[in-house]
């Protein structure tokens, strides 16, 4: 019986250490390929933003950094991304 806990609590450990190894391991690089023109972006984003899918201020973000050339921006959640153009 207490090999039983010792082998269910051995296999839950290495069942969530494996888990969260994948994801504290994964330092991969995001490359970013425009597969669109800059005017297509620019006439997509006003649509998006005159049918409410985004604010005025989420629209001008965006929109700016659609002028700049730079990749737009996704927010995650570990917070690694910041909203400068020098990757």
């Amino acid at each position: 019986m207490k090999m039983k806990k010792i082998a269910a609590i051995l296999t839950a450990i290495i069942l969530v250490s494996t888990i969260t190894g994948c994801a504290m391991g994964n330092k991969g690089t995001v490359h970013y390929t425009r597969t669109t023109t800059i005017g297509k972006e620019l006439m997509d984003l006003k649509e998006a933003k005159d049918k409410g899918a985004m604010t005025e201020q989420e629209y001008n973000k965006v929109k700016e950094d659609i002028m700049k050339c730079c990749p737009i921006k996704l927010e995650c959640s570990s917070g690694d991304h910041d909203n400068s153009c020098n990757d």
